[in-house]
């Protein structure tokens, strides 16, 4: 299944990447080449995963990150890629605010 980011889900991934830039250099392309795996991944996996906040989501394997998707037609999009340090109402606000 084809996967596609809503405009909101890239500005999650060029932020997260920021963050870990500022962390230390290298780790925000090394996020983006994790979950960039991720997302190769829920094309196969699309459609399997439990609902949380009302949207399926997929957890990222390395970082502690949610990928929140709606299956439209035969696309995957990506409405969030949310860290799970995150308070889980600030991810259902945001999911509401996007969906």
């Amino acid at each position: 299944m084809l996967v596609e980011l809503r405009p909101e889900a890239s500005d999650d991934l060029v932020s997260a990447a920021e963050y870990f830039n500022d962390k230390s250099l290298g780790w925000g392309d090394h996020f983006l080449e994790s979950i960039e795996s991720d997302l190769l991944d829920l094309e196969r996996e699309a459609g399997i995963h439990a609902l949380h906040h009302g949207m399926p989501c997929k957890f990222a394997s390395v970082f502690p990150f949610a990928i929140y998707y709606r299956i439209e037609t035969s696309v995957a999009m990506v409405y969030a890629i949310l860290s799970c340090r995150m308070d889980p109402g600030v991810h259902m606000t945001i999911l509401k605010d996007r969906g």
